[in-house]
């Protein structure tokens, strides 16, 4: 009953109070009744301001200076007040420091507000205007009486509000039909078309815009003689209403051979006329059409795009996913009940704690969701997917909902992982590079007897490591070089008159070394060529070079082996050892260096009748896949 009669009391301060200039001493008393109720000594109204997309704070009481007709808050989707407005109904937040779904303008906190509740006020029409607020200054829970009051106190503003903006529109038309003149040349040069009908629907005013005029002068004549099309449309369906129920009114209508939409909005005037404004709204139409098949367009991105798309109720456990979902965790279209337990067992066990982890913080915190896992499909496939999604929460804080998408980035992650190795691998043979060529020219320098023979000596090493470095250029990560390539390569790279009917090579093929230990076998190979086109077997007529090789997969140690026989024939040897392996760095090199880098066994004689050189070097494990 105390409540009623502060409705009560309101009604009474609204009678004696119908200026429309006061409608802000209205609303300010509207607050105090309502704050004196609820035994609070905050609560303010907001008017929404639709071309900023904000809120003004038109009254209230309990407020410091500069907030009651100055503040303005944001009507954001992060706004209590818009959330209450797009809801319809009354939001609560007992306890603002642990809500997590709204953002509060900062004037709130500086007067120590801590809960608060949004009504939101509606004019005839269920058209929204404003919100009716009250805060206190502590936690506090709002009863449903509270809200049931508050309820009632905002559906009273609403009609007084109507009441009295229809009255300002009211006084305007007067004053517009005062100045007939003046008004004529305003509405002369509206950009929209207007009109004015008496009680009878007698035209009284009409600029003449968009619609033209069927006869020449239709001021003074019947609306329904002028426009007979309209009677029984929508039209003039919506015009009869308006009249009858002295009510505002807007319709989006086509007339009839008209390829033009038209926007009529009807307002009644206080000598009981009614003022007609009408404009052409096919632009927007169009954009709204647009809009539609923009939204399609999005829906074939999706598609094209491959993104995958759910939409989860954490309180019925419903989910629902698009199609391209379903097959990024290998499953037909209605395959199996979509489940949140379905999500968990899909994913691969080592990803499986943290997608979870990632998804239940997400909930807790508010934060958007994002994870990237692995999903196991029923064929053993495994795929790598990104998933992104953000959680709604209803006025109590508590999570109703869940939309997201998913990714399938499996190729991207697959190059990203070949990508690192491949860096990996050639950071390694550079390093081995840069050491082979620096050993090399250290044996080149000490082997040299000038600047001269340097030069020739390094140049024709560097040639072979080119050659190397060339075969290895070619390989993809993981893969290595054959025995067989690299033989090939540094024979044909002898490039000695009638070298090819001297040479015979045979072994399989196939044999994958090392790749740490191609740069110094190759020199090695490059050595025992060179001396053999200098001094040997492909210098000398009617000699011969036999290369031989074989695997052995259980060597030495237990690993795969590859074993070289050089071995060269017919050469006239001479008295005394000449230049190359038979002394100096290349000896050195095949005696030496092999052993020390690669742990291989050699052994290099010189027989009576050419060089012989046997190597014995172990390989990869993957060893021998000859064809």
């Amino acid at each position: 009953m105390r409540r009623q009669r502060a409705l009560a009391r309101f009604g009474d301060f609204v009678l004696d109070h119908d200026d429309p200039c006061e409608l802000a001493s209205i609303l300010t008393e509207g607050c105090r009744l309502i704050a004196e109720e609820l035994e609070t000594d905050l609560a303010k109204v907001i008017e929404i301001e639709p071309k900023r997309e904000t809120g003004f704070v038109r009254a209230g009481i309990g407020w410091n200076k500069g907030i009651v007709g100055h503040e303005r808050i944001s009507l954001t989707e992060r706004s209590s007040e818009a959330y209450a407005i797009a809801r319809a109904e009354p939001i609560i937040t007992n306890d603002i420091a642990a809500e997590t779904r709204f953002h509060f303008p900062e004037f709130l906190r500086d007067h120590g507000v801590v809960a608060l509740v949004n009504v939101p006020i509606f004019l005839p029409g269920r058209r929204p205007w404003g919100v009716l607020q009250v805060d206190a200054r502590e936690v506090r829970e709002f009863g449903r009486e509270d809200i049931e009051f508050l309820t009632t106190y905002a559906m009273a503003l609403g009609p007084v509000i109507d009441r009295l903006l229809v009255v300002v529109e009211r006084e305007e038309a007067e004053r517009r039909l005062a100045r007939r003149d003046r008004l004529r040349r305003v509405v002369e040069g509206m950009d929209e078309g207007f009109g004015l009908l008496a009680p009878d629907f007698t035209i009284l005013e009409d600029n003449e815009k968009l619609l033209g005029r069927p006869v020449s002068d239709p001021v003074g004549r019947s609306y329904w003689d002028v426009y007979p099309q309209a009677k029984g449309s929508d039209l003039g369906s919506m015009l009869e209403r308006a009249m009858s129920e002295r009510i505002p009114l807007s319709l989006e209508h086509q007339p009839e051979g008209s390829e033009l939409w038209i926007e009529t909005r009807v307002y009644p005037i206080v000598d009981g006329s009614l003022a007609v404004f009408w404009r052409d709204a096919t632009a927007r139409r169009e954009a709204r059409e647009n809009l539609s098949k923009n939204e399609e367009w999005l829906r074939s991105a999706v598609e094209v795009g491959r993104v995958g798309l759910w939409d989860w109720d954490p309180v019925t456990g419903r989910v629902a996913w698009s199609k391209e979902h379903w097959a990024m965790y290998g499953y037909e279209v209605g395959e199996i009940e979509p489940s949140y337990d379905a999500w968990l067992d899909s994913i691969h066990e080592d990803d499986r704690a943290r997608a979870d982890a990632e998804l239940r913080r997400s909930m807790e915190t508010g934060s958007d969701y994002s994870c990237e896992f692995r999903v196991v499909h029923r064929d053993g496939a495994i795929r790598w997917l990104s998933g992104t999604g953000r959680f709604f929460y209803d006025e109590e804080g508590r999570p109703v909902r869940m939309t997201g998408a998913m990714v399938d980035f499996t190729e991207q992650r697959e190059m990203r992982d070949r990508l690192s190795a491949m860096v990996t691998e050639l950071q390694h043979r550079t390093r081995n590079l840069i050491g082979v060529v620096r050993a090399m020219a250290d044996r080149t320098m000490r082997s040299s007897a000038d600047l001269q023979e340097f030069d020739a000596k390094f140049r024709s090493r560097l040639d072979a490591m080119a050659r190397v470095q060339g075969l290895l250029s070619r390989l993809g990560s993981g893969d290595r070089i054959a025995f067989d390539e690299l033989i090939e390569t540094e024979i044909a790279a002898l490039d000695g008159e009638d070298a090819a009917g001297k040479i015979r090579l045979e072994g399989p093929r196939g044999i994958r070394l090392r790749s740490s230990t191609v740069q110094t076998l190759a020199l090695a190979l490059h050595e025992l060529g060179a001396n053999a086109l200098k001094h040997g077997a492909l210098a000398q007529e009617g000699a011969r070079l036999e290369v031989v090789w074989s695997f052995e997969k259980d060597g030495e140690g237990g690993r795969p082996w590859l074993h070289i026989d050089w071995r060269e024939s017919g050469v006239a040897m001479p008295q005394a050892p000449g230049p190359g392996p038979r002394s100096g760095d290349g000896r050195e090199l095949i005696e030496h260096a092999l052993p020390y880098q690669l742990g291989a066994r050699t052994n290099f004689s010189l027989k009576a009748d050419g060089a012989h050189c046997t190597l014995a070097l172990p390989v990869s494990h993957r060893g021998h896949e000859a064809v």
